[in-house]
């Protein structure tokens, strides 16, 4: 049976996706299927020159740049960095966000990331994917959709990941519009990410990091996942690239 999947992309800060999921996400897009992409935050504090303001003036166009060249369509939330937090309100917004765009896969944060408000979207999209298919959720604003989202957890910052992947995406031909969709972040380059964590050349980490997952899979470039392993979450067919959903007629 074939079928056109959507694809939601839950993570926390502008170019989170372009450097941990953005080629599984552009042969989504290749095979056909919908995507979205929905940053929490605006990125206010990415910078060592710029103003907070500034900042999220210049990143939301950045995260549009860059959603466009992975071929995704953007929502972008007004979270400021470091203030997601495990409250009802916010959940709610995630009931709501899953069930405004309907998704059958969800990618997320990972539980072992380094900052907390990495790992509490990836807990809110995880912990309001089920519930977005019940009813008598008081205080959320879209009805019910009629399915459960099968949630995976991208690759942590570094691949400081304590449970190692069980999913691989090649991506090898997806790697060069992966960079550029990451290229799109120039506010990044030669001023957050160099002067905050010392790494001069993110597209070089980002290059090792997809070689290594290529290497443990046997292709050259690879992004990994890791499937949320509860109840009814796993399924008898594949729903990361390439799609291989149910059997065929």
């Amino acid at each position: 049976m074939s079928k056109k999947l959507t694809v939601l992309a839950a993570a926390t800060h502008p170019d989170d996706v372009e450097v941990d999921c953005a080629g599984t996400l552009i042969r989504y897009v290749k095979e056909g299927h919908k995507v979205y992409i929905a940053i929490a935050c605006t990125g206010n504090v990415g910078s060592k020159i710029h103003t907070g303001p500034e900042i999220e003036a210049i990143r939301a166009i950045e995260a549009q740049k860059g959603a466009d060249v992975i071929g995704a369509e953007l929502i972008h939330w007004d979270f400021k960095d470091a203030e997601v937090w495990l409250n009802d309100t916010t959940w709610k917004r995630y009931v709501d966000l899953i069930r405004m765009t309907n998704p059958d896969v969800i990618i997320t944060m990972e539980r072992d990331e380094y900052v907390h408000d990495h790992t509490n979207v990836g807990e809110l999209a995880y912990r309001a994917a089920i519930w977005a298919s019940t009813a008598n959720i008081p205080g959320t604003e879209y009805p019910p959709i009629d399915h459960i989202p099968t949630v995976f957890r991208m690759e942590t910052t570094g691949t400081y990941r304590n449970a190692p992947p069980d999913y691989y995406v090649d991506i090898t031909n997806e790697f060069e519009q992966k960079l550029e969709a990451f290229k799109q972040h120039a506010s990044q380059h030669g001023d957050f990410l160099e002067k905050q964590f010392g790494v001069k050349d993110w597209n070089e980490y980002i290059s090792v990091v997809n070689k290594l997952r290529g290497f443990q899979c046997g292709c050259k470039y690879a992004e990994a996942f890791r499937m949320v392993n509860t109840w009814p979450n796993q399924k008898a067919y594949r729903l990361l690239p390439p799609v291989q959903y149910g059997t065929e007629d």
